[in-house]
């Protein structure tokens, strides 16, 4: 295990705590800012749209999906980079030029440029992935699962606040000045960082490893519990509206509650993460990721049963509030050397999940029904857990 120079205990558990606190602030500003875009993002394109209603549609899959394809790719390499710079200094130079892209989406009201700035944005956004590499350097192992929970518990509140922020940023200050608001997020994000983070060595280079030769078994199921993990969380929102229309709500009821859901469960999943990554240093990492699996494969069967919304939703926030501790506590089990390149691929995980469930849940929808979507992520769910009892040990 690598860590840290360190002068004394005193001295380590200051750098820990201030450590973990300030990247896991920094992430919750960073999502904060995100999130407070998106939820407007497809109205700010189709209004500066010059193309008819498919073209619009094709134009704002590419630029909403565009972002998360980038990140997947772009995440391992940033871990890698930590074994030749600093991670506090690579953390700073990922923030800085989301927040100088987010200013810039503002004042280009053109779809081609908005692509291209979105595109940007994912080559840069690989600061979560060094965010991980200082925390798991600057935690003790005791304590490496819980900081986790708690880095993954703040990036989830800025998930959650972001939407309402974001949509009543649009209603009082327009579209050009809510692109303003998310680009002084980050830059406040980046201010904070630049004073509180200490800063960390470089990994050390006998740590670092080509990434075809960690990709061993138990390297790929730990990334396929955090795509798993993920698809858990992303998949449903984008088939709500028929789901609400079979319990009976009209459109402008359906977008209403559909916000409120989405709330409440990522509400759920913030205090499971937090609270699941805390009991798992007395019941051990491995043995609550399985039983986190195994309740994320019920649940889904359980929707099969819900009859009208308040039984829909109460399920909902238990299956969020289970597998949402699933990605923390898979990182963790990975950290303890903290090879780069392996913690940007296991975080690379949770960008292709945010790919991977919308595509699960319209494609099936479209073929098939709901009950299939669920039967499927149960079974998906419940091979991850068999993956992970034979090959993590």
């Amino acid at each position: 295990m690598y860590d840290a120079p360190r002068l004394d205990n005193e001295e380590t558990k200051k750098t820990e705590f201030r450590n973990v606190v300030s990247i896991s602030f920094s992430q919750f500003g960073t999502a904060l800012g995100f999130n407070f875009v998106y939820v407007f993002l497809p109205f700010y394109i189709s209004a500066i749209s010059p193309y008819s209603s498919r073209g619009t549609l094709l134009w704002t899959g590419a630029i909403m999906g565009c972002m998360g394809v980038c990140l997947a790719c772009t995440a391992p390499g940033w871990g890698s980079l930590s074994h030749r710079f600093s991670p506090k200094s690579l953390y700073l130079a990922g923030i800085l030029p989301q927040a100088v892209l987010m200013l810039l989406m503002g004042f280009f009201p053109s779809l081609h440029m908005l692509f291209i700035l979105r595109v940007l944005q994912g080559a840069f956004g690989g600061v979560s992935t060094i965010g991980l590499i200082i925390i798991s350097v600057s935690s003790s192992e005791k304590n490496r699962a819980f900081h986790f929970g708690i880095f993954q518990s703040a990036l989830t509140l800025g998930q959650l606040l972001g939407p309402p922020a974001g949509s009543f940023g649009v209603a009082t200050l327009g579209y050009q000045w809510a692109f303003v608001s998310a680009s002084l997020m980050l830059f406040a994000a980046f201010i904070f960082c630049y004073f509180f983070v200490t800063d960390l060595p470089p990994l050390p280079g006998e740590m670092k490893s080509s990434m075809r030769s960690c990709l061993d078994r138990r390297t790929l199921t730990g990334w396929t519990l955090c795509l798993v993990a993920m698809t858990h969380l992303v998949y449903l929102p984008t088939i709500f509206p028929l789901v609400f229309q079979k319990f009976g709500f009209d459109n402008t009821s359906a977008v209403k509650m559909a916000g409120l859901v989405v709330m409440l469960y990522t509400c759920t999943s913030m205090i499971g993460t937090y609270a699941w990554s805390f009991l798992s240093r007395r019941t051990g990492v491995k043995k609550m990721i399985n039983f986190l699996l195994l309740s994320g494969a019920l649940l889904p069967i359980m929707l099969v049963f819900a009859q009208e919304i308040r039984s829909f939703t109460l399920i909902l926030m238990l299956e969020a509030g289970m597998v949402a501790a699933i990605i923390p506590l898979t990182i963790s089990m990975f950290a303890a050397e903290p090879k780069g390149n392996v913690i940007g691929f296991m975080n690379a995980a949770r960008f292709v999940g945010m790919a991977v469930g919308p595509i699960l849940a319209s494609s099936l929808l479209a073929f098939a029904n709901t009950t299939t979507l669920y039967l499927a992520v149960s079974g998906i769910t419940l091979a991850a857990y068999l993956a992970c009892r034979a090959f993590i040990r």
